[in-house]
């Protein structure tokens, strides 16, 4: 629970994303005006690695929590997993994502694609996977 282990584990996300340096920003429609949302996104053809990433990232820039809804048909399908625990959270659908954040709190997403007519889209596909992305 120190500062040390919250900043080594940033890094390590920092690390296994490098859509955060080298990926577009899209600034995403909220609800709240208190709350930043946007994603860093590269495509396969634009990685160096070859492979695509989507990362949402949502922050509370008050000292109060708040709640947002994001427009995120743009997404639909997908699959959002926390980055720090890889936690799977539900599926974006039509509708607004509904989200509360705690004060100046923060979420980053990896956002996972449906698999092409996979109903278990994202869902864990064995050990030393984790929502289709290996551990």
């Amino acid at each position: 629970g120190s500062l040390l282990h919250w900043t080594r584990k940033m890094i390590e996300i920092r690390q296994r994303h490098p859509v955060f340096g080298v990926g577009t920003y899209v600034e995403l429609s909220a609800s709240n005006p208190s709350v930043l949302a946007f994603t860093r996104e590269i495509t396969e053809d634009e990685s160096p690695w070859g492979g695509m990433d989507t990362v949402l990232c949502i922050s509370n820039l008050s000292r109060f929590p708040q709640p947002v809804e994001l427009d995120m048909r743009r997404f639909e399908g997908y699959s959002p997993v926390e980055c720090m625990g890889g936690v799977q959270f539900p599926a974006i659908g039509e509708l607004p994502y509904l989200m509360t954040l705690p004060g100046h709190g923060f979420f980053w997403f990896q956002l996972i694609p449906p698999e092409d007519g996979d109903p278990d889209a994202g869902m864990d596909a064995g050990p030393g996977t984790r929502a289709g992305r290996t551990v």
